[in-house]
């Protein structure tokens, strides 16, 4: 068995010239005159909506549903990050970056925030993917690549089933990676910051071949920091690359691979007292030690082929590798904290590793009738992923104080088992969908998806099967419908469902049936300024059954019936709002409700980690009117209103709080600039997250990180 690694890879020379580097990829852009943006020139199915170097918080088309369409075709609630948006901010995570989006939900679940799960409409999104391609998320991997890879990103929120298959109905994250570019570009980034933060990139793309039929791109990133919190570091490197080829001037070859390495010390949060009531102690405390460590390794291939008729259709193939190991030795709190601080610390050591492969081949293409045009979409999908289970060895208990921590106490000596279980999810998929144009303003999308489930888990020692769960082909349909109301507004109507295969059982020893999920949802579009501001609202109901219950006649097992509901509103403005002013803003509305399920929890709420209501505003204004053309200042504000966890009868509350933001940008030229970036900007002290406490078991809860500021000194040429 594998043994784990603490220690970095060494540092190579070209890591010490990209920390010595004072130039940055993916400078703040110049302004740029709203009657006429620059172009980026790609090849294949992303092209229309490539976003970097427009320097827009839009883009004026989606990949996230197969083909390429415009945000207003698009019949959900789609929110997109932009290239400019992530530089702006200085995201340089997923997690951080889809946090300050309309309705999404981030809940951390480790201090250094590499375990993460994410909500929306109250429900996980479980799968991550990469131009289209899904792969399964799980609590104890890093969710996603450090953003410096990916051009954009598109959040869908509600089922997703006909892009994901098998899932709950939160939505998808579509992760839209740079593309090798036709023509040379050269980006570097220098950052430094508060917690001895230091960051640099660089990113270098362009042909390989005097025609240009050749075109690569290399992404290399070294990041290290500590944290507000003792003893607790987070250090990362990452290497991207990709060729494509073009095979044909309509058919292109791509492959690729990222591999990223993340060393840091894991922190599992603070514990509470017995009765709920959260600490109050200083931010930088840790219920661990000094000797806690969190490795995590991923290594992601890829390859696709397209071929683009001269009709606009597109025939694509793409295959995906992913594999990734998840190592935490923790000294983490076990207990709720008595009246003088004392509690107790459980010692663990845990190891997991995944493999998710995934292929996936569609054909898209327009379709004249008349006047009209449709279009059609036909596609199958197979993916399958393993996992290795239960190498993991609990230590000793060890007595700690909260209020005086000794983070040197000396870890144990822990020998994992080795793993004692695989198990292995497979899904094969057929899917359509058609887009019918009834008329030249009203457009009808019909279309849906076959799935064959199964999930086997096998003894590693007889091989044995000791669980499975299958699902004998289920079909979940997508329905909708947009009616364009003039040039600006659209109008629609969706209606979609999801599956998911359980694994409980009932006390004759049957697997239940998958629990599914239905969504209706209704909503407007537009699109305003030549596309430079869009806006979006909506309205939506969630309903999910069969979720496995407690059986009351015999609790060890389970019984179909669970039922929840999920309903709410959303909003959001982004874009262009005047020239050089670009802001956006976004608010949800989410409520959730346990429908049918045990006494106890009739008419609660279903997803206690999302607030009822959430805000986000960002803006940057250009001050060229004030006389000032090479500045830039913006800022912002999110806001959560009260989320909770509760344990029987003992609930922890997190209170509502609004953290502010701002940021400064100088242009030194059209190569080079600098950008201040200030989050928390008043310093408020408040819990991100929140856990109940129980007998046993009593952590999880974390302060929001207090004021960071981040200097970045960016150029592309």
């Amino acid at each position: 068995m594998r043994q784990p690694q603490f220690k970095l890879a060494p540092i190579t020379l070209a890591s010490w010239l990209m920390m010595g580097f004072s130039i940055t990829a993916h400078a703040q852009s110049p302004a740029v005159d709203d009657a006429s943006l620059p172009t980026v020139t790609v090849t294949g199915v992303a092209s229309g909506t490539a976003t970097e170097r427009t320097g827009q918080y839009t883009t004026r088309a989606l990949s996230i549903g197969k083909s390429v369409q415009s945000v207003r075709e698009t019949p959900q609630s789609v929110s997109v990050i932009t290239r400019q948006q992530l530089d702006d901010r200085n995201f340089t995570k997923l997690e951080d970056a889809v946090k300050q989006t309309t309705g999404i939900n981030v809940t951390r679940l480790d201090g250094a925030g590499n375990y993460n799960t994410i909500q929306s409409r109250g429900f996980d999104i479980g799968a991550i993917q990469l131009d289209g391609v899904p792969i399964p998320q799980g609590a104890n991997y890093a969710t996603a690549m450090d953003t410096a890879i990916y051009d954009h990103i598109e959040v869908l929120r509600g089922p997703a089933g006909l892009l994901q298959g098998a899932g709950e109905p939160g939505g998808a994250i579509n992760l839209v990676r740079k593309r090798a570019l036709g023509q040379l570009a050269v980006g570097a980034n220098a950052s430094v910051g508060s917690f001895d933060f230091k960051r640099a990139d660089v990113d270098v793309t362009g042909p390989l071949n005097e025609a240009g039929t050749l075109r690569g791109r290399v992404v290399g990133v070294v990041d290290r920091r500590n944290s507000h919190v003792d003893t607790v570091f987070n250090n990362k490197q990452l290497g991207y690359g990709t060729l494509e080829f073009d095979i044909t001037p309509a058919t292109t070859l791509a492959v690729g691979y990222t591999q990223q390495e993340v060393r840091a010390a894991i922190d599992q949060g603070l514990p509470t007292f017995a009765d709920g009531r959260l600490l109050e102690v200083p931010r930088s405390t840790l219920a661990g030690l000094r000797a806690n460590r969190q490795d995590l390794d991923t290594k992601d291939l890829f390859l696709e082929i397209e071929h683009r008729l001269d009709d606009g259709g597109l025939l694509k193939f793409s295959a995906r590798d992913v594999r990734r190991s998840s190592f935490y030795r923790a000294a983490r709190a076990n207990s709720p904290v008595a009246a003088n601080g004392n509690l107790q610390l459980q010692t663990v050591d845990f190891l997991q590793e995944n493999q998710d492969r995934n292929y996936d081949v569609f054909f898209t293409r327009p379709v004249k009738l008349g006047r009209l045009t449709h279009r059609i979409l036909v596609g199958a999908s197979y993916n399958e992923s393993e996992a290795y289970g239960g190498n993991y060895v609990y230590g000793p208990l060890l007595a700690f104080n909260v209020y005086q921590p000794n983070y040197d106490l000396p870890y144990p000596v822990l020998t994992l088992p080795g793993y004692n279980a695989l198990t292995t999810r497979r899904e094969k998929a057929i899917y359509g969908q058609a887009q019918i144009s009834a008329t030249e303003r009203l457009k009808f999308l019909v279309g849906g998806r076959m799935s064959w489930a199964d999930v086997i888990t096998n003894s590693l020692s007889t091989g044995a099967i000791t669980a499975k769960a299958d699902s004998d082909g289920r079909f979940t349909p997508s329905l909708s419908s947009i009616y364009s109301l003039n040039q600006a507004l659209s109008a629609y109507a969706a209606y979609s469902k999801t599956f998911v295969v359980q694994s409980a059982r009932t006390a004759a020893g049957k697997i239940l049936p998958p629990l599914t999920g239905s969504q209706i949802e209704l909503g407007l579009k537009g699109e305003f300024l030549n596309k430079r501001l869009q806006t979006h609202a909506a309205i939506f109901r969630i309903e999910d059954k069969d979720r496995a219950i407690t059986d009351p006649a015999a609790t060890s097992f389970s019984i179909p019936g669970g039922e929840v509901r999920s309903q709410g509103f959303e909003a959001e403005v982004s874009g262009k709002v005047a020239r050089g002013w670009d802001v956006l803003a976004g608010y949800a509305y989410t409520d959730t409700e346990y429908i049918k399920a045990p006494v106890t929890q009739l008419g609660q709420v279903f997803s206690a980690v999302t607030p009822r209501h959430s805000v986000n505003l960002s803006t940057k204004y250009a001050l060229a009117t004030l006389g000032l053309p090479a500045w830039t200042m913006g800022g912002g504000v999110s806001y959560r209103s009260e989320f909770f966890s509760q344990n029987g009868t003992v609930r922890v509350v997190s209170g509502d709080y609004a953290i502010f933001n701002a940021q400064l940008g100088y242009r030194f030229n059209d190569q080079l600039s600098l950008n201040l970036n200030v989050d928390n900007l008043f310093d408020k002290t408040y819990y991100d997250k929140v856990s109940a406490p129980s007998v046993s078991l009593s952590r999880q809860n974390y302060y929001g990180e207090p004021r960071r500021v981040v200097l970045a000194l960016q150029a592309r040429y």
